[in-house]
């Protein structure tokens, strides 16, 4: 069968298969590569305190390269300025973000209809159990966390008559919101707080810059904690990429497989040719080429089984048939 393999014509069909099969493979790559596209990983980078300037950046909108970046600022909390954002998750219990103005020393000044005021950042300050809202702290402060994209616009259902009656609870927490509530002008994303210190004082950064896990927020207690917001991740693994992936080697396969089984069937006909004919008649053995001849007394001359095509030799008379 070797011999045989080595015609140029199966030569040839084995290339084109191959082609084939190998244009199946890149389908089936392809569809392993889409299978992990939308996967989103931590960045070791973003974990690292940078200065909050080089990520909020006045009048241009927080991208996926920003967001999740660690940040700290120093500067004050405006008295008075904290509303609760309901419907928000620590450890696995529900509770609220206290959101606070906070006015960053070296802020950027804007002038709108001749009244001048200074860019402040939305700082979701720290997370509660309790419907009351916690006293900001006084003084210049040095804070520290992760800035994060705008909720969506909801409305929670879920507010207690209380919290409707206090006016004070958010469904939701958006720097546009703030914005108008406080009537300042906001940079374009939120900071969640993770660590809060007196200015005076340095923030408890490990070697590499990144921020210790013994930092704490001012007036942290059983009630008021670190929000610690983590990186958006997504490991999910999409399964019908994958399934894909395999049809595909799949075909791949059957590919090969259907030109090795030619070969087979082609190898046998030559070689076995009862198998494959019915030849009402005396047919011999060519020993030079292997392969077996018959005489056809319609055409007066030898005919090799495999050169005669099949569908014109059947009939009454052909006495040939496959």
């Amino acid at each position: 069968m070797f011999k045989l393999a080595l015609a140029p014509r199966w030569i040839a069909a084995l290339l084109l298969v191959l082609a084939v099969a190998f244009g199946f493979v890149m389908l089936s790559k392809w569809q392993l590569n889409a299978s992990t596209l939308g996967q989103v990983s931590a960045e070791p980078a973003k974990e690292v305190v940078h200065p909050w300037d080089s990520v909020l950046i006045e009048h241009e909108p927080l991208t996926t390269t920003e967001a999740d970046t660690m940040v700290s600022a120093t500067g004050k909390y405006v008295p008075g300025s904290s509303y609760l954002v309901a419907e928000k998750l620590h450890e696995g219990e529900k509770g609220y973000w206290v959101m606070s103005e906070f006015t960053p020393d070296d802020g950027a000044q804007v002038t709108a209809a001749g009244k001048v005021q200074q860019r402040s950042i939305a700082v979701a300050r720290g997370w509660t159990a309790s419907p009351e809202i916690p006293q900001e702290p006084s003084g210049e402060v040095t804070i520290a966390g992760r800035v994060v994209a705008n909720d969506a616009p909801f409305y929670s259902s879920d507010l207690t008559e209380e919290e409707k009656t206090q006016g004070r609870t958010l469904g939701s927490a958006s720097a546009a919101q703030l914005s108008n509530i406080w009537d300042v002008p906001l940079y374009g994303a939120l900071l969640t707080n993770d660590a809060e210190v007196p200015a005076s004082e340095k923030l408890p950064l490990n070697e590499d810059g990144t921020l210790s896990d013994s930092a704490t927020i001012l007036g942290q207690s059983e009630q008021l904690k670190p929000v610690h917001a983590q990186q958006v991740t997504d490991e999910e693994v999409n399964w019908l990429n994958i399934f894909y992936a395999l049809e595909w080697i799949v075909f791949a396969g059957f590919a090969v497989y259907l030109w090795w089984r030619m070969l087979r069937d082609s190898y046998r006909e030559q070689n076995n040719p009862a198998l494959y004919f019915e030849y009402e008649g005396e047919y011999w053995l060519d020993e030079e080429s292997g392969r077996y001849y018959y005489w056809d007394p319609a055409d007066q001359q030898y005919y090799f089984f495999d050169d005669v095509p099949r569908d014109d030799r059947a009939g009454n008379d052909g006495k040939l048939h496959q």
